[in-house]
């Protein structure tokens, strides 16, 4: 029982910090995003969003915000 008691608190605690952790990246984000692109916190990361994506790819600005947001 204590062992569960444990271990529930530890996923507690672990889940949290993944939640601040996606928060900062994604306020981070959001100052830097350029112009068209669109930051979404989701549960399971962080999102880029916007018209044409794939194609701005290329824009180095949007590339160094990918590679960011994969860390």
């Amino acid at each position: 029982m204590m062992l569960e008691a444990i271990e529930a608190r530890v996923a507690a605690l672990a889940e949290r910090r993944a939640r601040q952790a996606r928060s900062a990246l994604a306020a981070a984000l959001k100052e830097e995003a350029p112009r068209g692109v669109s930051i979404e916190e989701r549960p399971d990361g962080v999102a880029l969003a916007g018209r044409g994506l794939r194609r701005r790819l290329f824009d180095p600005a949007l590339r160094w915000m990918v590679e960011r947001a994969r860390r």
